[in-house]
């Protein structure tokens, strides 16, 4: 995208806020999908008709106004302020002011961002750390970052921003025939849900060997006690328990692991995502394995049961 710019033009004076403006920042947009009109749209200078924050009996002029206003079903969702290549992103009276308008009650955005051609820098309106910072010579390399966090399904939902890629997904792009047996070994399951009475879902992460991934499995409800086998009995009954009513959903917390053999099922819209579950098709073995693990995997709602809260080990060996 800026192959042909020299990053030395930076260091030129004559090179100013307005060409950060139309040769680094409207360029980001473009590709990003952003144009002037729509619901899904970016506005240039957005005037406030009230330019202040009142803060008890005080009115706090908001100064500057940013350059660019992201709307996403044509209410704001990010601002971004372009500066010139002598001004430091992360200057706290920068920031203030970009944060001031972010909050005004006619702007209301959760995430601001400032662009000075060397740096990309976003903030979250609920925390002093930037959430990212790019550096102009790494906008190529780092361009997913850059699609997770000012796209318009991330900006709706930022918490799709942990979401790692989709494991069916990377395998029909590399040419996996849909036909062929997936054996996979020691695969550690977390969340289960029931979809229908045909099909339960449960998620793992993957490791590709070029990033981890997140793997759906889906199987026939049929299949569960050959999945559970390996449980001791009654943690088995409990999530089996867990699964029958409602929310049902239950957090497997990787104790679950097992030898199965699957295949590529249909390409899915979910609701924010396309994604490619595996279609679970002969458990081979199933084993408790209760290893501790550095942190849940995923953010399991406290509604949710979880394996891992039914059992205690002592001594090497697990209590239910």
């Amino acid at each position: 995208m800026f192959s042909s710019l020299d990053p030395s033009i930076f260091d030129d004076p004559e090179f100013k806020e307005d060409s950060v403006r139309e040769l680094i920042v409207a360029p980001i947009l473009s590709r990003l999908g952003y144009g002037p009109t729509g619901d899904i749209r970016v506005t240039r200078s957005k005037s406030l008709k009230h330019p202040f924050i009142r803060v008890g009996t005080k009115n706090h002029p908001v100064t500057t106004i940013p350059d660019y206003t992201i709307y996403v079903d044509d209410k704001p969702a990010f601002v971004l302020d372009a500066k010139a290549p002598n001004q430091d992103v992360l200057d706290p009276a920068h920031v203030q002011q970009a944060y001031s308008y972010a909050i005004h009650p006619e702007v209301r955005c959760e995430e601001f961002g400032l662009c000075n051609g060397r740096q990309l820098v976003a903030f979250s309106v609920a925390q002093r750390d930037p959430l990212v910072i790019v550096e102009f010579d790494q906008i190529e390399a780092r361009w997913e970052e850059i699609e997770k966090l000012l796209l318009p399904k991330y900006l709706q939902e930022p918490a799709m921003r942990r979401f790692k890629p989709d494991f069916g997904e990377a395998l029909l792009r590399m040419g996996f025939d849909s036909d062929a047996a997936l054996v996979m070994l020691g695969t550690r399951l977390n969340l289960f849900g029931v979809v229908s009475n045909e099909i339960v879902t449960a998620s793992a992460n993957c490791d590709m060997g070029f990033g981890e991934h997140c793997v759906s499995f889906d199987f026939h409800p049929k299949l569960l006690p050959e999945i559970v086998a390996g449980l001791p009995e009654p943690l088995a009954e409990q999530f089996c328990n867990a699964l029958s009513r409602a929310p049902h959903q239950a957090a497997a917390g990787l104790v679950i692991e097992l030898d199965l053999t699957a295949r590529l099922g249909e390409e899915t819209q979910g609701q924010w995502e396309t994604f490619v579950p595996l279609l679970i098709e002969e458990i081979h073995e199933s084993r408790f394995n209760p290893e501790e693990i550095a942190e849940d995997p995923n953010d399991i709602p406290p509604h949710v049961f979880k394996l891992r809260d039914a059992f205690v080990i002592r001594d090497g060996e697990e209590d239910a």
